[in-house]
């Protein structure tokens, strides 16, 4: 018997919104990808048919040590232009840890890299400029190095441009991106960025922390088509059960990207009342 069966559905995502567990490096890259093809099926069939949404691959290149993410990104996640798919690359094999002889000790060398993460292409079907780019941050966009110097280039160029942008960020360690008129407090780490090229400078910031539903998406289009709404939040919660992901975390330990204080409380209080935690 498992610790999950006290609960009526034991693989029901037990947060209201974002699970802070599925943050986990070894689950972020997976999660990342699913939310994109989620995010694709769902706007796939409620555009209007002057668009096309296509999913594609993007790929992640760089010199990194190998338990980090990679550096830098070819491609968004989600653009509303075409592009041909990329090949996915070949897996790198896990490295073995030696036992160093007497004397000498074992140290991780930096390696190139290369990492698949899907991101979506959204166009006219008239193939004509981009519309619209959304991006899924990961924790390479917020750590500082050459991974968020290639991001916030690339984000600055869009908001330079006459192109829509959305961002959505569900990973509270790193830094956030920038932006004047909110302060993330130790609570507020998620968010939604609207940003529409004909508002710039001034965007919509959707803050929001773990102890909160996930807000809808908003996906700004051309003049006159109207806007649709993301339910990330139901996308994230049907994911995390039909894909079984209480099986691939622990209740009983915090999750690893640490909390702030009074995350902490609210989080072992949720769980002893859903009869994850004792």
């Amino acid at each position: 018997m498992t610790m999950a069966t006290h609960v009526k559905n034991p693989y029901i995502n037990p947060f209201p919104g974002m699970n802070p567990y599925l943050e986990a490096p070894r689950l972020w890259p997976e999660i990342h990808n699913k939310i994109i093809a989620e995010m694709h099926r769902y706007l796939r069939r409620r555009l209007p048919f002057r668009y096309s949404v296509i999913m594609e691959e993007r790929l992640g290149i760089g010199v990194n040590f190998p338990d980090e993410p990679p550096v830098r990104y070819i491609m968004p996640d989600l653009t509303v232009t075409g592009s041909d798919a990329v090949p996915s690359p070949a897996p790198v094999p896990d490295a073995v840890h030696p036992e160093p002889d007497a004397g000498a000790v074992a140290v991780l060398l930096p390696i190139r890299e290369t990492v698949a993460e899907w991101f979506i292409s959204i166009a006219a079907a008239d193939g004509s400029a981009p519309v619209t780019i959304l991006e899924v941050l990961s924790p390479s966009n917020k750590r500082a190095g050459a991974g968020r110097n290639q991001y916030l280039d690339k984000r600055g160029s869009i908001i330079e441009s006459a192109v829509h942008l959305v961002e959505i960020d569900l990973v509270r360690q790193g830094i956030p991106m920038p932006c004047r008129g909110y302060d993330y407090d130790s609570d507020t780490h998620y968010c939604h960025l609207v940003s529409r090229w004909q508002t710039r400078p001034w965007a919509a910031l959707y803050p929001f922390g773990l102890q909160s539903a996930i807000p809808d998406v908003t996906v700004p289009l051309l003049d006159g088509d109207a806007e649709p709404k993301i339910p990330l939040g139901a996308l994230l919660h049907n994911l995390y059960q039909e894909d079984y992901y209480a099986n691939y975390v622990d209740y009983r330990q915090d999750p690893e990207v640490p909390l702030s204080d009074n995350d902490r409380r609210w989080l072992n209080t949720l769980l002893r009342e859903k009869g994850l935690r004792r």
